[in-house]
């Protein structure tokens, strides 16, 4: 089933049987002896350290210590080292001999060959990654160098060998002809195997990420893309084909390659294994990795030499493999279900890699498996990962299907929903009209009724309950539509909270339930805040209180706690001794429509969105709410939401029902620049009947006040803010800045309905002294003309 699933697996496991031949016929004991010839043990070696010789050096200084080859090991790991390798061939047929020596790692730098003959004559062969590829004397991604012999000729051969701090390794083989081209044969199609695996595998796994939308398809296609371009790099591939000149992306292709495979291998280890939500420390310490590696790259571009990165390279993909093996085993104690196959697959990625890494750091002896231990593990780790990303497939499939299935049962039971709601608004709104239609025939048929008052105190009732919920409807609308806005305005907070105790306590005792209220002795007397959506929330969680409870009775609390900077927050709790909230139903209390709710409601009068549209107000002033079970029998809200306090408090406080002007203000000159002329008689008639001796002048906007001050002298200014032609922000500005024809310092009060706080402080940074909000309240704007009329006495008296 998984072979005719996955064609990567297939291929994988066809690779696998073939392996062994391929590795047989590349480095097999039996063909090695015959194909290749090791000339290790008849090497010298000369450890030069940072010193730069000469060939002319190298040849004429007897005193050079060169040591046998056969002493050190294969693998020298990491180093920036000289070295300079000499050994003799002789061709002791009497016929031509071709043969092709190989020697140092495909991405060594610097691999130049020194051919001497008897007479002297010296013949120089290059190679190395360092130089352009078109330059070296055999044109082949490995140190590959050209040796003909003459018969009976000899030689004396001398290799110099640089690296940037890669792992220097010094195989020493010869190869006749034909030998070479047949390895050379079936290395290709070795690698064109592996690497097109690779390739498909990152390809087909991207077509899944762009199918899916799973992150951990896109993470684990760019993991594969740059393990195979790291590999390529480490083959002499990538400097055969993608940077053929050397230059600076050559030097740094394996280190850079490396890094960005280790980055996606921890970002796909970290999504298929969702560590955010499963090890939060692990997701910390996984991004903390994913910085280091980013700090090694930049490290990479502005570094000149490479002899501290490749050593942090691996430093760090140790780390990374360590992270991933901690990571499954705290999943293992938290018994979190992992793939299996997935287990499988990194186990052998993290076994291949430490044979690799360990090899580098020249801890374990070199050999064909120990070299392409990272070949081995990535090729294993396709395999087992490529089962577990199927199950990955067949997951979010299932997981799909069930979402489907999910939205079928919803659209189903919102369709139940329609029908219900439908039903039930249409009860709710007939039986309010029914008897409003009958009482009122009623009152036709009998004009001299008894019982009037009752009748009519019906007919009101019923219409009270019809436009709540007309009301309730529109909010929901307006809540579904996304336009739902706060109203701050001040107001009074006390006779505001006793309006709505006071209506709903009637219809508790009308229920014959008990009903208490206890207000806090520090309410401030004015807030600034939604009246109508404070009053909307009481009501709807004092109704349902009420309308859940047959007997017992309603409490509410109300406290206060102010705050420093003029902020203070109300705390309401509402206990009912009713039928309570099933744990069940506590869950979807604040949602619109449910078939729970929907139940209730055939049961109790009512819409059902009462609470959905509290929680969106409540939510809207950023307050709190919550249900609980009442200790003795019921349900507990609390509810929480902020204001800011009136700062006119204070003067409303004080008894300003008999309004005194001061003498030195009754003959004074006011202009009132006010474009609404509702406002413009409203003040005219707050003045004519408490202050008759002003004179009250008008202007319509800010342009017109400007002109009449030209010809007309005031002592007060009443300023609107939104107005045409010129608003009272730019008026105010113009007088503060000493532009208009009048007294820099006359008194400006600000009379406006928007109260917010970045309103008020843009006035007062305009200058204007004071502020009063719509409706105006005439004996608070009569408090502050005296206070800021008598501050201006005094100012020119001083």
């Amino acid at each position: 089933m998984l072979l005719r699933t996955s064609p990567i697996l297939y291929t994988w496991l066809n690779f696998i049987l073939l392996l062994p031949l391929f590795c047989n016929a590349q480095f097999g004991e039996s063909e090695t002896s015959i194909e290749a010839i090791s000339l290790r043990s008849k090497t010298s070696i000369l450890l030069a350290g940072q010193q730069n010789y000469s060939f002319e050096e190298i040849r004429n200084n007897t005193n050079l210590e060169f040591v046998p080859l056969s002493s050190l090991k294969e693998n020298l790991g990491f180093s920036n080292d000289h070295y300079w390798m000499t050994f003799a061939l002789e061709n002791q047929s009497s016929g031509f001999k071709q043969y092709y020596l190989e020697t140092a790692r495909p991405i060594t730098d610097i691999v130049n060959l020194y051919l001497m003959d008897d007479q002297g004559n010296v013949q120089q062969q290059y190679s190395g990654d360092k130089i352009p590829f078109s330059e070296k004397t055999v044109p082949h991604r490995k140190s590959i160098f050209d040796i003909k012999l003459e018969p009976h000729q000899k030689i004396q051969a001398y290799i110099h060998l640089k690296s940037d701090g890669e792992v220097v390794m010094l195989p020493i083989r010869l190869y006749q002809e034909n030998s070479f081209f047949i390895l050379t044969y079936k290395e290709q199609v070795f690698y064109g195997f592996f690497y097109g695996i690779l390739i498909l595998a990152c390809l087909i796994y991207l077509f899944f990420f762009f199918a899916l939308k799973d992150n951990a398809f896109i993470y684990y296609a760019l993991y594969v893309l740059f393990i195979a371009l790291m590999q390529f790099s480490l083959d002499g591939f990538f400097h055969q084909y993608f940077t053929p000149q050397g230059g600076l992306l050559s030097d740094r292709a394996v280190l850079l390659t490396a890094f960005v495979s280790l980055f996606f291998f921890g970002k796909y280890g970290g999504t298929f294994l969702d560590l955010k939500k499963n090890i939060p420390i692990l997701h910390i310490a996984n991004k903390i990795l994913g910085v280091a590696i980013t700090l090694g790259v930049l490290l990479l571009a502005v570094a000149s030499s490479f002899e501290y990165c490749y050593p942090l390279a691996n430093a760090i993909g140790i780390l990374v493999l360590l992270h991933m093996i901690a990571s499954l085993v705290v999943l293992k104690v938290k018994k979190i279900k992992v793939d299996p196959y997935f287990v499988i697959g990194i186990s052998f990625l993290v076994l291949g890699f430490i044979v690799f890494i360990l090899n580098n750091f020249n801890t374990i002896e070199n050999s064909f498996f120990t070299n392409n231990g990272a070949k081995f593990g990535i090729g294993l780790e396709i395999v087992f990962l490529s089962i577990s990303m199927i199950n990955r497939i067949r997951d979010l499939r299932m997981e799909n299907e069930h979402n489907q299935m999910l939205a079928l049962q919803r659209a189903e039971d919102m369709n139940e929903i329609k029908s219900s709601f439908l039903s039930n608004i249409s009860h709710e709104l007939r039986t309010p009209l029914n008897l409003i239609m009958g009482v009122a025939t009623s009152l036709r048929e009998n004009k001299e009724e008894e019982n009037l008052e009752e009748k009519c105190k019906m007919i009101l009732s019923s219409s009270k309950n019809l436009l709540g919920y007309i009301e309730d409807i529109l909010d929901f609308t307006v809540i579904e539509k996304g336009d739902q806005e706060l109203k701050e305005v001040p107001f009074d907070l006390k006779s505001t909270l006793l309006k709505v105790v006071g209506a709903q306590e009637k219809k508790a005792l009308s229920k014959g339930l008990e009903f208490n209220y206890t207000l806090s002795d520090v309410l401030p007397a004015r807030i600034i805040g939604d009246k109508a959506k404070l009053v909307q929330i009481l009501n709807h969680l004092l109704d349902n209180a009420i309308k859940f409870t047959n007997q017992g009775s309603i409490d509410i609390v109300i406290h206060c706690k102010k705050k420093g900077d003029g902020q203070s927050t109300l705390n309401f709790i509402i206990k009912d001794t009713g039928i309570g909230i099933s744990k069940e139903k506590m869950s979807t209390i604040f949602e619109s429509f449910t078939k729970k709710s929907f139940m209730d409601k055939r049961e109790f009068s009512g819409l059902g969105l009462g609470l959905y549209i509290v929680k969106t107000y409540v939510d809207l002033q950023k307050g709190s709410i919550n249900f609980r079970d009442n200790q003795k029998q019921g349900t507990v809200c609390e509810l929480s939401l902020g204001f800011e306090i009136d700062e006119d408090e204070d003067l409303v406080k004080e008894d300003l029902t008999s309004i005194r002007i001061d003498e030195k203000l009754k003959m004074c000159n006011v202009l009132l620049v006010e474009d609404n002329k509702m406002n413009q008689t409203v003040v005219k008639l707050l003045f004519k009947k408490n202050w008759n001796s002003v004179n009250l002048t008008i202007a319509n906007h800010g342009k017109e006040a400007l002109n009449m001050m030209k010809e007309n002298t005031f002592d007060f200014i009443l300023m609107d803010l939104q107005m045409p032609e010129m608003d009272g922000f730019e008026t105010t500005s113009i007088i503060r800045r000493g532009k208009a024809n009048c007294n820099q310092e006359i008194p400006i009060i600000v009379l406006t309905a928007d109260n917010t706080a970045a309103t008020r402080k843009k006035i007062f940074e305009l200058g204007a002294n004071d502020l009063v909000t719509k409706p105006v309240n005439g004996p608070l704007l009569f408090s502050k003309i005296s206070k800021h009329g008598l501050e201006k006495a005094a100012g020119k008296v001083a």
